[in-house]
């Protein structure tokens, strides 16, 4: 009899977990262990992770509550988010100098009433890309017109395009191919045969498995992954390694 159980079968490493508790939704899990405990299902072994208040409420705020996540686990990475105030650039900048800061996370620009253009986010932009540091912007929370435009005007920025969904379908190709320094995170990219199309034209190295956990499933994305037919150092890529490369590196130069 078969089941329905399911264990990646190669390192993986999430690209996209939100932590913590928001005041008008509640997280499924309490604490780094639930959380652990439910990548451990999955086969995930490690996790980039931001604190949900700051995407959606304060960046200072949810970033000072993410210390208590990643203290002492060596499996949970953090991610900043940031927001266009001095202050946030300010706390960026004091986490950088002692190498604390691999990636950056927009705030969602939506919720928050403010268009994604250079007029407001500039400086935070400009800062990123002369420091090499990767951006992670959702596109379930950022038009995609505005992301375009505005990643457009920092070429050496290296980003992350988070949460598209099928809604995205006739986007995301004409976007990458006018974004050359962006890579697409798959969570949402579920329309049946849409990303081996994407593999042929755009590489393995430019996609990046991430969740969007708890906003959605960790495991749907990653068991579809699983059954594409790629060869198992370019699964590995997939599921980890690009996304290794990505923090290490800020992309390739």
């Amino acid at each position: 009899m078969t089941t329905l159980n399911f264990r990646a079968r190669v390192p993986v490493f999430d690209a996209n977990i939100g932590v913590g508790h928001l005041r008008n939704r509640a997280s499924p899990f309490e604490s780094p262990e639930q959380l652990l405990r439910e990548m451990d299902r999955h086969g995930v072994a490690r996790a980039l992770i931001y604190h949900l208040e700051g995407e959606a409420m304060s960046a200072l705020e949810g970033n000072e509550r993410l210390l208590s996540w990643v203290d002492g686990q060596s499996a949970l990475h953090p991610q900043w988010v940031a927001d266009p105030t001095p202050d946030s650039l300010a706390q960026l900048q004091q986490l950088h100098r002692p190498g604390q800061l691999t990636s950056v996370r927009l705030h969602n620009s939506r919720e928050c009433g403010l268009p994604f253009v250079d007029w407001i986010y500039g400086d935070l932009l400009e800062w990123l890309a002369a420091e090499r540091i990767p951006l992670w912007l959702s596109l379930a929370d950022t038009p995609a017109v505005e992301a375009r435009e505005m990643l457009r005007r920092f070429p050496d920025l290296v980003t992350v395009l988070l949460g598209a969904h099928y809604s995205h379908s006739l986007i995301v190709r004409p976007l990458l191919r006018q974004l050359p320094r962006a890579h697409l995170e798959l969570s949402r990219y579920e329309g049946l045969g849409k990303i081996p199309p994407l593999i042929r034209e755009f590489g393995i190295r430019r996609l990046v498995y991430g969740s969007f956990y708890p906003r959605y499933a960790m495991g749907p994305m990653l068991f579809s992954l699983h059954h594409l037919g790629l060869e198992t150092s370019d699964l590995e890529l997939l599921c980890s390694g690009n996304l290794d490369r990505i923090l290490k590196e800020g992309g390739d130069r």
